[in-house]
Parts: C-alpha cells; sequence; structure tokens
C-alpha cells in the first residue's frame, strides 16, 4: 500500500481526511498517511474509532502514520 501525502495541505483538512478514511474503512481495513508530524491533536479522535495506530520516520522529514481498523 502506498501512504497518501498528506504534507501539503492547509490544517484542518489533513485531520479531516483521515478522519473521513477511518470512518469508511471496515474492520481489518488498514490505511497509512504521509505527514509532516506526529498528529498528536488528531490521537483523542481517534480513540473511540476503534482503531490502532503508529508511525515511523519517512526518511524525509515527515512521517508514515499508520492505522488499523479493529
Amino acid at each position: 500500500m502506498t501512504p497518501r501525502d498528506l504534507r501539503d495541505l492547509v490544517p484542518p483538512e489533513p485531520m479531516e481526511i483521515i478522519l473521513d478514511a477511518v470512518e469508511a474503512a471496515r474492520p481489518g481495513d488498514t490505511l497509512a498517511f504521509v505527514l509532516p508530524h506526529f498528529p498528536t491533536p488528531l490521537l483523542p479522535l481517534l480513540e473511540p474509532c476503534g482503531v490502532r495506530y503508529h508511525s515511523e520516520l519517512s526518511g524525509d522529514g515527515g512521517i508514515i502514520f499508520h492505522i488499523e481498523r479493529l
């Protein structure tokens, strides 16, 4: 899966895209997004969604944020 690059978008658009994708995902689906930094403000909004997430460095100064719908 190629992560969707959201680095050039203006807030809150990346957060809205991620939340919409999580809402549309089915259990077992995995999503990935490239972001300029760790999305700390997004975490409380993900908690009630039934997801697991982790991040890794993208190698070019950003992160890849992985989300799995449980």
